[in-house]
């Protein structure tokens, strides 16, 4: 599973980005979190979404109004494209990514 993670703004607060590819599953991924890992959406509470799509994903992160580094989201596409894995990545707000782990 390939993990990207970035700082952004959820409702005028500060909330963590992780969104990714899971290989095994075959399907792109989408978690916002809030102060003390608290979960404000998840991707996996909308299973009727086709999240094999990166359009689903864009669409969602437009749909929350998240403003990602401009990077983020083509290199999630780029993992899901490649079947990468095990792979964490942290996008600067700047858009700079800093590889933290390859596996």
């Amino acid at each position: 599973m390939s993990q990207h993670l970035a700082t952004a703004q959820l409702n005028g607060r500060t909330v963590e980005v992780v969104a990714g590819f899971d290989r095994r599953l075959g399907d792109y991924f989408l978690q916002v979190n809030g102060k003390r890992n608290t979960v404000l959406y998840a991707s996996f509470q909308e299973p009727q979404r086709d999240w094999t799509a990166i359009a689903t994903l864009r669409g969602k992160v437009a749909e929350l109004g998240l403003q990602l580094p401009s990077t983020m989201l083509g290199e999630v596409e780029s993992d899901g494209l490649r079947l990468a894995g095990n792979r964490i990545v942290r996008h600067a707000a700047d858009g700079t990514p800093v590889t933290l782990m390859v596996g």
